[in-house]
């Protein structure tokens, strides 16, 4: 009876516009919705992060690979002279004992009758001659990490299996303020759309051009906005009055810094680099280069100091005491590592180079690294958002019924 009292005008002014912006906000609400949801499988669906993290954690291993860091710039940043110096406490800690093991290991009980002056004397040239090696060798194990460090393998992994959630997270966190535009913009695009189709009511009066009309607010507002986050990459003038540019090219600059924290936070991470390289087969074929390296070092040392040995030494001893000097530096790993993560964190720099390269990408590029697998069901997402919003302007063709009818 209230209602009733309303004029018809007045009514179809106030309630389909209303309705046709929740149709709009609804079914983009949904199309975000599925980007993210559900984890799993469900009634045929699951969501579009989930379903193509391989494809999409690839894509992004490959675009750091090409475009950011690759392996061999990451191998060639490290100073051997800053290694050097992160290496020494320990191997100068390690030597008089090192020293004494490969004395005893060519003669039993020798170490023991060398005076310590003498003994003092031998360990400090020892010291300088490790500091040596270990920095040419850290020159020339600068190929063989590079021939072993995969950037897209290792950021792939870091973004797929176990830490698939990683990617998801990610992606919302960075995108957020787009998602909440592809929201927003539907109810705006919505009410739009139903101040048309208020003249269209006024003009047939058939209950059945809600629906329809609810189809085009669910296609048209879900097609809009996911164009409009992306396109188009420069500014641009629309009817010669209204500027717009995509959001996410208008925002490369701070996608990018985001993009490079998250990057050095948690995907190549110097924790992460070395857990690859030291993990697997990659690990046992750097350990082999490593300790034919090592080995040719020592042969090298041997061959200058043999002179010195007032007392026969045969192949197989030496070959001990190489084993034994291979076995304890590679047993010193675990105690350098915090040196080395912070020496990688510094050197390498990831966050800053990550956000200045991608700042830099050409804006087909930057689109293409953003959207990529989400095109492959942006059409799916439009229709689903189509049907939902045919159901809801059914519902709205009935309230419309009931308010003037």
């Amino acid at each position: 009876m209230n209602i009733r009292l309303v004029p018809d005008w007045l009514y179809l002014l106030l309630t389909v516009p209303t309705v046709s912006a929740f149709i709009g906000w609804l079914t983009n609400w949904q199309a975000v919705k599925m980007i993210f949801w559900p984890a799993v499988r469900r009634l045929g669906w699951q969501g579009i992060v989930y379903a193509h993290a391989d494809k999409f954690a690839t894509n992004l291993g490959r675009i750091a690979e090409n475009d950011l860091m690759n392996g061999h710039e990451m191998a060639h940043r490290l100073d051997p002279d800053e290694l050097e110096k992160a290496l020494a406490p320990v191997l100068d800690a390690e030597a008089p004992a090192m020293v004494a093991a490969a004395a005893e290991t060519i003669r039993p009980g020798a170490w023991a009758m060398i005076p310590p002056p003498m003994q003092a004397m031998i360990v400090e040239q020892v010291k300088a001659r490790t500091k040596t090696i270990a920095r040419e060798l850290t020159v020339e194990m600068r190929p063989l990490v590079a021939k072993q460090l995969d950037v897209q393998t290792l950021v792939a992994s870091q973004l797929t299996g176990p830490h698939v959630t990683r990617l998801a997270r990610l992606t919302e966190q960075i995108g957020n303020k787009e998602f909440k535009f592809i929201e927003y913009s539907g109810g705006v695009f919505g009410a739009i759309i139903g101040f048309g189709q208020i003249g269209v009511w006024e003009a047939m009066n058939l209950w059945w051009v809600m629906p329809i009309f609810g189809v085009l607010v669910g296609l048209v507002t879900n097609y809009l906005a996911i164009q409009m986050i992306f396109r188009p990459h420069e500014r641009k003038r629309y009817l010669g009055i209204f500027p717009y540019q995509g959001l996410f090219p208008k925002r490369q600059a701070e996608i990018a810094r985001d993009y490079g924290k998250s990057t050095a936070d948690e995907v190549i991470t110097p924790h992460n680099i070395i857990e690859h390289l030291t993990t697997g087969e990659r690990a046992q074929r750097l350990l082999v280069e490593l300790r034919e390296l090592l080995s040719r070092r020592i042969d090298a040392e041997w061959a200058q100091a043999k002179g010195m040995v007032p007392f026969p030494v045969t192949d197989e001893q030496v070959a001990s005491v190489k084993e034994l000097i291979v076995t304890r530096l590679l047993e010193l790993a675990p105690r350098v590592r915090p040196q080395m993560e912070e020496i990688l964190h510094r050197q390498l720099d990831i966050q800053n180079t990550v956000e200045t390269r991608l700042a830099s990408l050409s804006k087909p590029e930057f689109e293409k690294m953003l959207r990529g697998v989400f095109q492959e069901d942006e059409t799916t997402l439009i229709i689903v958002g189509g049907v939902l919003g045919g159901a809801v302007g059914a519902l709205q063709g009935a309230l419309v019924l009931a308010g003037i009818g």
